[in-house]
């Protein structure tokens, strides 16, 4: 329950206040819209394309109850087209780059109240599922500080977030010539040695990164390892490509669990995308992925956009009302 102590507080702080997964439905429906409320009142009155947008749609808050299903929502697209900021361009103090797996990258802007929730809501998420003790992280991935590679950029921005967790980073990969090779004795003699520690740790890469240059090595050689108890894996992104190698969730969690020697449940496929940079999607194992206190997903038909029944396929609609400097409140 909320205290009296904290009715200064905006319903957004109010919304970040809370565990990510530990509200009732009740509780939980009345801080998120209000939050999402505030956030749409936020944007609508200082970005004039967006309530230009929302007044196209026939939008208007004066209405007594507006359910999450009647806000409108933006296209992913519209932030590869479009500056869209409502914000000052002086409070602009970062600008995120998508990966742009898919054509041209989008382009947002990032102020320091949006940076600040980012980071809260993420950084919940992750503890979470990972525990707030700060432990060794062995990333599998090149250290970007001595990389020239460009692609290194966008999994940099990712791994830093998560890094907040790491009582030190060390990096397994090397960059040769833009190709990329897995230093295996450097990781054996790290394993063994927080081994001998005893001391709990988290590898950390990008899931095909992960898979095609660790993995997929390892198994090649037929080397197994057993990571100290209660050791985490955590992965990100990178789907696209283990599915054009018809490689599945269940195979690439059951041989990871294999090659370090953990259980299932101590590995976590983590989703998050640039357009609402911060929201983080996790699924323990080969589960599905869980929603958080900080966002909401609609599921629209693909043809009327109409909200669907659950079990249905359709488009994805995430409302949060995190972002501050951009209109990435709701997106399809």
């Amino acid at each position: 329950m909320l205290e009296s102590t904290t009715i200064n507080k905006n319903s957004i702080d109010l919304l970040l206040d809370e565990a990510p997964f530990m509200l009732n439905v009740s509780e939980r429906n009345s801080l998120f819209n209000a939050a999402m409320f505030e956030s749409f009142s936020h944007h609508i009155n200082n970005n004039e394309l967006f309530r230009n947008y929302c007044n196209n749609q026939g939008f208007s808050l004066e209405s007594n109850q507006i359910r999450l299903i009647d806000y409108p929502f933006l296209s992913v697209n519209i932030f590869k087209k479009k500056k869209l900021y409502s914000v000052s361009n002086e409070k602009i103090n970062a600008i995120l780059s998508s990966s742009a797996t898919s054509g041209k990258p989008s382009m947002i802007g990032i102020d320091s109240v949006t940076s600040k929730r980012q980071t809260v809501a993420s950084a919940k998420v992750m503890s979470d599922y990972l525990g707030d003790k700060r432990r060794p992280f062995l990333i599998l991935d090149e250290d970007p500080l001595v990389s020239n590679s460009v692609e290194i950029s966008a999994r940099s921005a990712a791994t830093r977030g998560f890094l907040i967790l790491a009582s030190e980073p060390n990096y397994f990969l090397i960059n040769n010539n833009a190709q990329l090779s897995f230093d295996i004795d450097k990781f054996q003699k790290s394993i063994k040695h927080l081994n001998n520690q005893d001391q709990e740790v988290c590898i950390y890469g990008f899931t095909y990164v992960l898979y095609h240059h660790v993995i997929k090595e390892m198994i090649k050689k037929k080397i197994q390892l057993k990571l100290p108890e209660n050791s985490k894996i955590a992965h990100i992104g990178g789907w696209k490509k283990l599915e054009s190698e018809k490689v599945t969730k269940e195979q690439f969690v059951s041989d990871v669990s294999h090659v370090f020697g953990v259980k299932k449940e101590n590995i976590f496929d983590f989703y998050g995308f640039t357009e609402q940079m911060g929201l983080l999607y996790v699924s323990v194992g080969d589960g599905p992925k869980t929603v958080s206190t900080y966002s909401e997903i609609i599921i629209r038909d693909f043809q009327t956009l109409d909200p669907v029944e659950d079990g249905k396929q359709g488009l994805i609609q995430i409302l949060t009302p995190l972002p501050h400097s951009y209109p990435g409140i709701s997106v399809l």
